[in-house]
């Protein structure tokens, strides 16, 4: 798991994933009446994956997520869920807590027994800033597409598309993500993202679970933890 040499992995990790996961789901409502066998450009598979996304309501991801340098070196791994409705998510991990309420992000780092507030910017397109943007809000004319999308077998060996995209922004947290999506739901089954700096974070969704509505309270931290004297809290809003 990951320990404390990795620092900004912390961060990264909970942006990276938010990112990567950022979906609002139930199993209902899912294209597959669009799936079929023939290839689609890679505009068209990013449209589809985004309307199957935006046709979903509620739900909770269970996932795998790994870190690793250009050299190859593992630089840390986690397992945990992702729960998500509209703007607001919360992910539990080994080690943070993240909640969102669509307004306002609170990290709670277990290890280091602290509360980190950020503002949420919903307008921004970086996913490090706000995790909803590529895949709910990516223009196809503000990425480059490299080459066709091609067929591939998920981990689990389900039918799937490979679909790999740069964005134009050189100011970009990130120079290319591999989106795996299930021809069959056009649902992401797995993401590659890599970094500027090189780094590479692989996702991998391990199931899907539909909830019903939730509530507000349902993503910000419980008052056992903000009234905690013990918890210090850093508020950067």
């Amino acid at each position: 798991m990951m320990s404390g040499a990795m620092g900004n992995l912390k961060k990264i990790f909970a942006s990276v994933v938010l990112f990567c996961m950022s979906v609002s789901v139930s199993v209902t409502g899912v294209c597959a009446a669009e799936q079929g066998d023939r290839v689609p450009r890679p505009e068209e598979l990013l449209g589809r994956m985004r309307k199957a996304l935006d046709a979903l309501g509620p739900a909770q991801f269970a996932f795998e997520f790994r870190a690793g340098n250009q050299a190859g070196e593992e630089l840390g791994e986690e397992a945990g869920t992702f729960t998500a409705q509209g703007e607001c998510f919360r992910l539990e991990g080994s080690v943070l807590t993240v909640y969102c309420d669509g307004v306002t992000k609170w990290i709670y780092d277990r290890d280091a027994q602290e509360i980190t507030i950020f503002p949420h910017d919903t307008a921004s397109t970086d996913p490090a800033e706000n995790p909803f943007a590529v895949l709910r809000k990516a223009d196809p004319e503000d990425y480059s597409f490299r080459g066709a999308v091609r067929k591939v077998d998920a981990a689990d060996g389900q039918a799937a598309w490979l679909m790999v995209m740069a964005p134009k922004d050189r100011n970009a947290a990130y120079t290319l993500i591999e989106f795996t999506v299930s021809r069959q739901t056009m649902l992401p089954v797995a993401v590659s993202y890599r970094s500027r700096n090189g780094d590479i974070y692989d996702l991998k969704i391990l199931s899907v679970r539909g909830l019903g509505a939730l509530s507000r309270s349902d993503f910000i931290p419980p008052e056992s933890l903000t009234g905690n004297p013990d918890i210090y809290i850093t508020d950067l809003r």
